[in-house]
């Protein structure tokens, strides 16, 4: 029993060592002492099977059963993730693959000894770092830029709350500032190209972006920025192209990094992890990986992107030290709350205990970032700090309770926006124009000085943020009219700053004057002036660009109506 157990460790060991090798790469923005753990994990993992297969004291019948539940494993989730288990391809690929893998295993266990499998541990370890060697970056005159998107933010979530007020006061703020779109994906690469959505393709979650040339960290990485991204919610996973041109891109949504991607915790997850995997992740563990990654190159130039998610539904902040959290209220007639919430958030009765949620949702996102900040310490006064949202929530306007994604009203378009650069933005600023969350990029760009040639649909807004008068300019919005199929009908809205048309795919149109109805509850179409307005829109779109559906994938439609992206069928 000895040498069979002696066996079985190393061979867990080993196995784990490799796993941790083959899946490494500095686009996890992991450390030596994350790596530590994330193999520590591995090998634990892979001597739980390993060691109780010693008891039948057959190194070959340990080898085959560790090598045949790898595969089988690797072939359920690299292969035929996105099909039901009850399909034939799917259990019986599992056991011809398993049957494979353990035949291999039983004749490998012959060449193998605790002292090779020792020597293969070492070996695997060295790998496993020299690949987690984490991209340096280099000092220069440039300024470092740190944007922060606060996912589901309303423009007017924010002003009480003390770390944004804080930037308020040190930087300027856009009081009109109108997201692109009301949902995730679309919203964030408007602001990174500075391309509508209705231009780039891109109007739903789910949707691979291809190549992206315009994306500015790929430009700032062309002229020698360190580039990482740290992203808190699935829409915005890089397996549909948001890593192209970083150097890090932490997209790991589990309590240990690098876990999500081992064998034996997909297994896991399959069994006991609703949907199979994690969609979301809280503030906490976003600031855990990003503070970290800008305490480490702070002093060098970088580009840093940080997405918090917490404010998005269902709403469940963590208490504050001390506070005891407040019992919801479950008696009354139930409320139409989205049908991706969980039972017991629909449950809730109560509209004002909602809101109150919610609120409570962005104060701990906004302490979350005066975390953030500090990791830059004396390094914040030459970044360029941007914090803005990709949509607001509507809250109960036009009965629409505590979501977003399918109207073009301004609880889910008016979004915080905030700069932050003492050398060249004025502080205490307020410019009450119209921005649109195109103006992004081009603003970033020309703060830095980078010229590179790629033409973008925004505004810099330079001028303004040195307290020039401000350009009101108009903003077109869009969003699917129908949820996640391959060619979506698209709504689109013209936002003039103080008008709003709304033309939806159906033939819909609606008209609002927002300087005396501010909460579009009066449509004034059909009129001249709506008329106006949508040949304006009309000649916008004219020259618009193929719509691009989002990927059809299972996992994908899974993951996104878990979130509330997709109705479920």
């Amino acid at each position: 029993m000895r040498p069979t157990l002696s066996f079985a460790t190393a061979l867990g060991v080993a196995a784990g060592l490799v796993e941790v090798a083959l899946r490494a790469s500095p686009l996890r923005a992991l450390d030596l002492s994350q790596v530590g753990q994330w193999t520590l994990l591995a090998v634990a993992s892979a001597c739980a099977v390993t060691i109780p297969l010693a008891l039948s004291r057959r190194p070959q019948l340990v080898t085959a059963g560790l090598l045949g539940l790898l595969v089988s494993i690797n072939y359920r989730y690299e292969l035929v993730l996105n099909e039901f288990v009850r399909d034939p391809r799917v259990w019986g690929g599992m056991i011809g693959t398993f049957l494979l893998g353990a035949g291999v295993g039983w004749s490998m266990s012959r060449l193998l000894s605790v002292k090779r499998l020792l020597v293969l541990a070492v070996v695997a370890t060295v790998v496993a770092v020299a690949r987690s060697t984490p991209t340096r970056g280099t000092p220069s005159d440039l300024p470092s830029v740190l944007v922060v998107s606060l996912d589901t933010t309303r423009a007017d979530a924010v002003g009480d709350k003390p770390v944004f007020a804080r930037l308020a006061r040190e930087g300027t703020v856009f009081s009109q500032a109108i997201a692109a779109a009301p949902i995730t994906e679309p919203s964030h690469l408007a602001m990174f190209t500075g391309i509508a959505p209705y231009r780039s393709g891109i109007v739903s979650n789910g949707t691979n972006l291809g190549e992206r040339e315009a994306l500015i960290w790929r430009s700032l990485s062309d002229r020698g920025y360190l580039t990482g991204g740290f992203v808190a919610g699935f829409p915005l996973h890089g397996k549909y192209g948001w890593a192209q041109g970083m150097d890090a891109w932490d997209d790991d949504f589990g309590r240990w990094p690098g876990a999500e991607s081992l064998s034996m915790v997909k297994l896991y997850n399959q069994f006991f992890v609703k949907e199979h995997a994690l969609r979301e992740r809280p503030a906490s563990r976003v600031i855990d990986r990003a503070a970290r990654w800008l305490r480490a190159h702070r002093e060098e130039t970088f580009f840093a992107f940080v997405h918090f998610y917490d404010a998005h539904g269902p709403y469940e902040a963590p208490p504050r030290p001390g506070e005891v959290a407040a019992e919801p209220p479950t008696s009354g007639a139930l409320l139409s709350l989205p049908q991706y919430w969980p039972p017991r958030f629909r449950a809730i009765t109560s509209i004002d205990y909602l809101k109150g949620a919610y609120d409570a949702e962005v104060a701990y996102v906004d302490g979350a970032l005066g975390t953030l900040l500090d990791a830059l310490g004396d390094r914040l006064d030459n970044t360029i700090v941007v914090v803005t949202a990709d949509h607001g929530e509507s809250l109960d306007e036009h009965g629409y309770l505590f979501d977003h994604g399918d109207d073009l009203y301004d609880p889910s378009l008016r979004v915080p926006l905030v700069v932050r650069y003492p050398p060249a933005v004025r502080a205490g600023l307020v410019q009450d124009c119209q921005v649109s969350g195109v103006d992004l990029a081009p603003t970033l760009l020309d703060l830095l000085g980078v010229e590179d040639g790629h033409a973008r649909d925004g505004l810099s807004r330079v001028p303004e943020l040195r307290g020039e008068p401000c350009r009101d300019t108009p903003v077109v919005a869009s969003t699917t009219a129908g949820r996640f199929v391959a060619d979506p009908p698209v709504d689109h809205a013209l936002r003039g700053g103080d008008t709003k048309l709304i033309a939806k795919e159906s033939g819909a149109v609606e008209y609002y004057e927002l300087t005396t109805d501010a909460g579009e509850s009066r449509n004034l179409a059909p009129s001249e002036a709506s008329k106006e307005r949508e040949d304006l829109l009309r000649l916008l779109l004219r020259d618009q660009g193929a719509t691009v559906g989002p990927e059809m994938d299972d996992a994908t439609r899974q993951a996104l109506e878990a979130l509330g992206y997709v109705e479920a069928e």
